[in-house]
């Protein structure tokens, strides 16, 4: 038995599959149920039950679960100890962002890492909240630049920056002409969304998704990425919701568009850094947030305290 063995049991009884396990831990299948078959050939009692479409920890496995857990939780507090005494440009850093952040903030982030930490490995992984935060939670991220409200209870926030929300439209559409907007008054015939959240509370006041209300739209457009959307308002009368840092980049991009400010509460979003409590990288977010403070992206307040 080895802690790899665990890894693969946790792996089973998180997913319900082999397949699936098997994937998340990044060995083939037969290699894994082979590994566990070789398990329960040694401890003489079976880990799971073999079902159709499943499979479940059986009343043995879930005591070993819970011995799992707890074995390889210490050898994580182990490796993170090793972590604070290392020289921090010598271990590799792993940052998630989200789709809304990660295409104007890649420059940004590759100057600071190169300014702060000139020989340490950096990836920046791009992926929809909730999945960053389940990688932070595994140990797959350092870190996770998220919106307050779309962290987790089982994470640490550390503001970083606040930053407001605007309405995007090409030049020369109606609206233009208006100094700022409240969510209510966005037409919903013309508004398109992106199916997750950009971390705002008044995102709920805004126009909801609803095919019905656009059937009369001779060319209609359903996206996932939050680019595509705002290529499509630049040539057409549809409207969508864009961040400061994104409505900066558009502006130096020389996109055509024009950005209205929404009125009252629930405007700005308190972006920050998702990590474990205790996580080991803390000296190195200090660093970043204190490079924040002093050369801000465009169009963000700084916000970090260390």
């Amino acid at each position: 038995m080895n802690f790899r063995d665990l890894e693969y049991v946790l792996a089973i009884a998180k997913h319900g599959q082999f397949s699936q396990a098997a994937v998340a831990c990044n060995v083939s299948q037969p290699a894994l149920s082979n590994q566990i078959k070789k398990l329960e050939n040694e401890l003489g009692v079976e880990l799971f039950l073999r079902l159709n479409n499943e499979v479940r920890p059986t009343a043995f496995g879930q005591r070993i679960l819970q011995v799992a857990e707890t074995i390889l939780s210490d050898v994580q507090k182990i490796r993170d100890t090793a972590t604070e005494f290392r020289d921090p440009e010598a271990v590799p850093f792993r940052i998630g962002m989200t789709p809304t952040l990660a295409p104007y903030l890649t420059q940004y982030f590759s100057e600071l890492f190169s300014d702060q930490f000139p020989r340490m490995r950096v990836t920046m992984i791009e992926d929809l909240p909730q999945k960053m935060l389940d990688m932070v939670e595994d140990h797959r991220l350092d870190m996770a630049l998220v919106a307050k409200v779309n962290n987790s209870a089982a994470l640490d926030f550390t503001s970083i920056w606040s930053e407001p929300l605007f309405l995007a439209m090409r030049h020369g559409h109606p609206l233009c002409t208006l100094d700022s907007i409240t969510p209510e008054d966005v037409p919903p015939h013309d508004f398109i969304r992106l199916p997750h959240s950009f971390g705002y509370e008044l995102e709920d006041r805004l126009p909801k998704a609803d095919p019905a209300i656009r059937v009369a739209k001779r060319f209609d457009l359903s996206a996932l990425r939050f680019e595509t959307i705002c290529r499509h308002i630049c040539h057409s009368d549809d409207c969508t919701i864009v961040s400061a840092l994104a409505a900066e980049q558009f502006k130096r991009d020389q996109w055509p568009l024009c950005f209205l400010p929404f009125e009252g509460p629930g405007h700005l979003r308190n972006l920050g850094a998702a990590t474990r409590p205790g996580c080991p990288r803390r000296p190195v977010l200090n660093r970043i947030g204190a490079y924040i403070l002093d050369r801000p992206p465009g169009g963000v307040t700084p916000t970090f305290k260390a």
